[in-house]
């Protein structure tokens, strides 16, 4: 038996609809053949394509941010879109299987607490885990892009894969192509939303600036940027010529070590990591000072609508290596993106070994292009969905309704469809978005380091100096005074000290050195939350 326990409804609830023996629970919306489906609609589309086996082409086509349940006498079919907008959780206990949509109704329905050593392993070094995995060993996430379906066992089916077989070079007939799907799907986001407010985290990065310019070209009416961070950051005059140049409203909020003290010190801070870590990823904190302060002066109106620029520099490029070999490409993996806390050389190696299976498991192998896809599509799987993704719970805690437009179908596949080669770096994007937006709308500032392609000399050091080697030879320096470490523009610095302070977190044994920031600290803090599967 399939015992259902969905509670999550914050900002979109669940609906329930029943015909011809099923029953389905919906949340969110997607876009089919240019019609906007929610609710009964949507359940009656997707249980049609089930009955008449065309799921897999359905989901594939369908395009939004939905999750669904449906339930017949011998089967349950769980479905999630294509960045997994609503976890959901499955679990075994006994014969009868959970399925819920919160980690904390998941933990607490656990007959057996035994933690996963290879997801806790991941999760210390990266702040994540592969994408079905939480810190239990007998409880799963669903991963974005399938639906999973539970009969006597449990089968789990991808539908979509972000590959083309298609090949685009041409630069003009690219940004023609990338212009007209990503103002498609900025309409459709606007269709989604009705008129709502668009509350828009405006850095001085690219992404957020790509989305403020679309605001402007559509004439969109209600529209709040802001930025945060400590004084003399240069995200702010950034971020401020953007918005004064595209006349919208902006704001800026102060980050101080007094304000962090205070939201850490409360009973807020633990009740938001439970609601947003998810049982498999570290919860994004970045700019909650930031929404609360703006919503306690009443800056942000009833039901807005946040719109942050993740994945725009993802879909481009930016995470792409220089060079990449078959023989190294776990190795690869792990020096970008398992540098968090650093383990021990055992764990190290293997988890390492355990991302080498998982690789020649999943991902085809042969060519150059073939490693890039792999590396490519592992950043998605993992990083981007469980991580990137995952961070807008923060807004949902908050109250507030989000969209995450750069992330559409349609953008993604046009630059799925251009060779790893012409994306590495971003150089290809970030011209498209200085010719075809930033320059027409008077917003072009660059950022200081415009090029993401290391030079030959610091290429030479990264291949032979591993990310961890060249942490700790920086933290020597800093001993005698030869190098700084960059300060941190949102104080985050100071949410890591204060953690360790006020939450007494102690290091693991799996792990050999435990840097003194943020991240590092809100991992051990959430691994504290479940006492039982604390690792010793």
């Amino acid at each position: 038996m399939v015992h259902i326990l969905i509670e999550n409804n914050r900002i979109h609830s669940w609906s329930t609809h029943s015909q011809e023996k099923m029953i389905g629970y919906v949340k969110g919306y997607a876009f089919y053949q240019k019609e906007l489906l929610q609710g009964e609609l949507l359940f009656q589309t997707v249980q049609k394509a089930w009955n008449e086996m065309y799921l897999e082409q359905l989901l594939f086509d369908l395009n939004g941010q939905f999750c669904i349940i449906l339930q017949q006498e011998k089967q349950t079919i769980l479905i999630t879109d294509k960045i997994r907008s609503y976890p959901l959780f499955y679990l075994v206990t006994g014969d009868d299987y959970i399925v819920t949509d919160t980690g904390d109704t998941a933990y607490t329905s656990l007959s057996d607490r035994e933690w996963d050593k290879t997801a806790v392993l991941s999760y210390l070094s990266a702040g994540y885990m592969n994408a079905g995995s939480t810190l239990f060993s007998n409880c799963k996430i669903t991963p974005a892009s399938t639906y999973i379906v539970i009969d006597k066992e449990i089968a789990i089916k991808y539908y979509y894969t972000p590959i083309s077989l298609k090949q685009l070079t041409q630069p003009d007939i690219i940004f023609k192509r990338s212009k007209q799907a990503l103002e498609s799907a900025f309409c459709r986001m606007l269709e989604s939303i009705g008129n709502a407010t668009i509350i828009l985290p405006l850095s001085g990065g690219y992404d957020s600036r790509l989305l403020a310019c679309l605001c402007r070209q559509f004439n969109v009416p209600n529209v709040i940027c802001y930025t945060y961070g400590i004084k003399g950051s240069p995200e702010i005059n950034v971020s401020q010529m953007v918005a004064q140049q595209l006349e919208y409203p902006w704001y800026y909020v102060e980050y101080t070590k007094e304000k962090w003290e205070r939201l850490l010190k409360s009973n807020t801070i633990e009740e938001y990591m439970r609601y947003a870590g998810n049982l498999n990823t570290i919860p994004h904190l970045q700019d909650f000072l930031a929404i609360q302060e703006l919503k306690e002066k009443q800056i942000i109106p009833e039901k807005a609508v946040v719109i942050p620029g993740h994945s725009g520099d993802l879909i481009g490029g930016s995470h792409l290596p220089q060079h990449i070999q078959r023989k190294n490409l776990a190795s690869s993996l792990y020096d970008k993106y398992f540098t968090l806390n650093i383990l021990k050389p055992r764990e190290k190696k293997d988890l390492i070994n355990n991302l080498q299976l998982y690789i020649e498991k999943t991902y085809p192998t042969g060519s150059e292009q073939d490693y890039y896809q792999a590396f490519h599509l592992w950043g998605i799987q993992f990083r981007q969905i469980n991580f990137i993704i995952n961070s807008v719970r923060l807004y949902e805690f908050q109250g507030l309704d989000w969209r995450v437009p750069l992330w559409d179908d349609a953008f993604e596949q046009v630059w799925d469809a251009i060779p790893y080669k012409l994306r590495v770096g971003s150089t290809l994007y970030n011209k498209f978005l200085f010719d075809t937006y930033f320059m027409p709308f008077g917003v072009s500032f660059h950022k200081k380091k415009e090029n993401n392609i290391p030079s030959p000399f610091i290429q030479f050091i990264r291949n032979i100096i591993s990310n961890e080697d060249r942490y700790y030879i920086k933290r020597l320096l800093s001993q005698v005074h030869l190098y700084s470490f960059p300060k941190d523009i949102n104080a985050l610095d100071i949410v890591g000290e204060l953690l360790m302070k006020e939450k007494n977190l102690q290091k693991l044994p799996c792990i050999r050195t435990t840097k003194p920031n943020s991240m590092c600290m809100k991992a051990l803090y959430y691994l504290s939350l479940y006492p039982e599967s604390f690792p010793q």
